[in-house]
């Protein structure tokens, strides 16, 4: 009985943070987009013969990942539930802040867990919220898995997420 309840106290952050993202993909003004360790492995699969020093960097970095999670709403209200719901996450975590970035229209924020080298972290967390199109936006993003900055902004500059562009800023300032 006793094993049964610290396992249970172990899986308590993982499935809390699972429910910070859930509770928002089945919102109808909420975007999601989740990618997990079986289409990392599905990717890495793929048998790419190619001596571009970018896409074997690019495979490793695959390789290393955990999940993806994006969640984006253009809705003041959910945009602003989502920042509460995830500053919680970042405090009941004790995540590190990375980096803020803000100017006039987008104000954009990086957490993470330490990883096992300087350059590298278990989770990053980036929160955003700014204007798109002349329309609120508020973006949750988070990664897990071993993390190398240096590599990170291009998957998240090729997955479209806005504030994506600081993260390159992130691999200046470590």
């Amino acid at each position: 009985m006793k094993k049964l309840i610290i396992i249970l106290l172990a899986l308590i952050p993982v499935v809390s943070q699972a429910q910070n993202f859930q509770k928002y993909e089945n919102m109808r003004e909420v975007s999601a987009m989740v990618m997990t360790s079986n289409m990392f492995k599905l990717l890495a699969e793929i048998d790419v013969d190619s001596d571009d020093e970018e896409v074997k960097q690019y495979l490793k970095l695959i390789e290393s990942l955990e999940d993806i999670k994006v969640i984006s709403t253009h809705n003041s209200s959910i945009g602003k539930q989502m920042e509460n719901d995830m500053n919680a996450y970042i405090t009941k975590n004790a995540l590190q802040e990375l980096m803020r970035f803000k100017d006039e229209n987008k104000n954009v924020r990086f957490y993470s867990k330490p990883g096992s080298k300087p350059s590298q972290v278990k989770q990053l967390v980036m929160l955003f919220n700014g204007q798109e199109d002349n329309k609120p936006i508020t973006v949750a993003l988070s990664i897990t898995g071993n993390i190398d900055l240096k590599e990170i902004s291009k998957l998240a500059k090729d997955l479209k997420v806005p504030g994506a562009e600081e993260l390159e800023n992130l691999d200046e300032n470590n």
